[in-house]
């Protein structure tokens, strides 16, 4: 279901972004910035004042830290009522021991990408590869950066690490309904990019040798094999996965 007219929507799969009934919310610097990610990544749970502070400020806050985290609620507040939002208060909280923020279920970017996700588990254990791979493009299509790339905050940002992670996870889903698809082309078109920054990923690897062993590469596969061997041996110190080797061993690489 989709949030009402009125309703806040925050979009965290990319720059943090606010709106209201599609009016824009003027955000602010980075500590107001780092609030607001910290209470979206609560999910609805009250987040202690202490802990905010701690998001905003690490291991040394100001003596004034509460004085400003409030300020810094006042003024979020005050952008939502400007963006045309009925009831701020309601929606970003007071609770002790700190604030929360009440969002409807659909109204971040993350949830909906993360609805189409399971959505596109449930056709592929249907078999309906076709459905799988127009949710998995969906899904993917509501990033547009990496999550919540202007937070600088440490905690934000671990978190926003394992975001990233998740959306490779979604794209290797993708590339591997399309190869079932038939797809092998599409798919290569888009892992060479993602390989060039992710050398070391497994999976990346397997998949864009797949695919350019059905689009008959197989000399191009095996070139891909050996770089993995001396990258991996090189910066890692391991041998390419157990997966990888067969993969090229069906190819003819000697084992």
């Amino acid at each position: 279901m989709s949030p009402g007219a009125d309703s806040l929507e925050i979009d965290v799969l990319g720059p943090l972004r606010a709106r209201v009934g599609g009016c824009e919310v003027s955000l602010g610097g980075p500590g107001r910035r780092a609030l607001l990610a910290a209470l979206v990544l609560g999910k609805g749970h009250v987040v202690s004042t202490g802990s905010i502070v701690d998001t905003l400020w690490d291991e040394d806050p100001p003596a004034s830290a509460v004085t400003k985290v409030q300020g810094h609620v006042s003024e979020l507040r005050k952008a939502l009522a400007v963006a045309g939002h009925p009831d701020p208060t309601a929606v970003l909280g007071t609770v002790a021991p700190g604030y929360v923020l009440r969002l409807e279920p659909a109204a971040t970017d993350l949830a909906r990408f993360e609805a189409d996700v399971t959505a596109a588990q449930v056709a592929r254990r249907a078999d309906d590869l076709a459905a799988a791979e127009r949710l998995l493009a969906g899904a993917l299509e509501r990033w547009r950066g990496p999550a919540m790339a202007d937070v600088g905050a440490s905690t934000v940002r671990a978190v926003a690490e394992g975001l990233d992670d998740r959306r490779l996870r979604v794209l290797e889903d993708h590339a591997e309904v399309g190869l079932a698809l038939g797809r092998s082309r599409d798919v290569l078109d888009a892992l060479g990019p993602l390989l060039a920054v992710h050398p070391f990923r497994d999976r990346l690897n397997e998949l864009f040798m797949v695919a350019l062993i059905r689009t008959d590469r197989p000399s191009e596969a095996i070139a891909t094999y050996r770089r993995c061997r001396e990258v991996y041996g090189r910066e890692l110190g391991i041998e390419p996965s157990s997966r990888l080797r067969r993969i090229a061993a069906s190819i003819g690489y000697p084992s």
